[in-house]
């Protein structure tokens, strides 16, 4: 992996961290643009809050979740660019 795209990941990455913790500073916003994921028990892939940890996290494969979790589907894509994220987090808009 070349020193550019490692950057690159890291740079989006980061990008995901800090909108994690813009959702901590404005948990309205998660509520009011996002999914909200109760009963599920198994998680689809996509892109996703998770209001326990302040993580946004990008699922590739279904993943099995604790019951009374607190999580939010920002896209069923999860490859989804940073940008779409980012609106769909600050606007509700995908």
């Amino acid at each position: 992996m070349s020193v550019e795209t490692r950057r690159s990941r890291e740079m989006m990455e980061q990008d995901l961290m800090d909108l994690g913790v813009w959702l901590i500073d404005h948990p309205e916003a998660a509520a009011k643009n996002l999914k909200p994921i109760r009963s599920a028990k198994i998680l689809e892939p996509g892109v996703y809050y998770n209001r326990g940890t302040g993580m946004i996290d990008r699922l590739y494969s279904p993943q099995r979740v604790a019951l009374g979790h607190k999580m939010f589907r920002i896209s069923s894509d999860p490859a989804a660019p940073v940008e779409e994220i980012r609106r769909k987090v600050l606007e509700g808009k995908g």
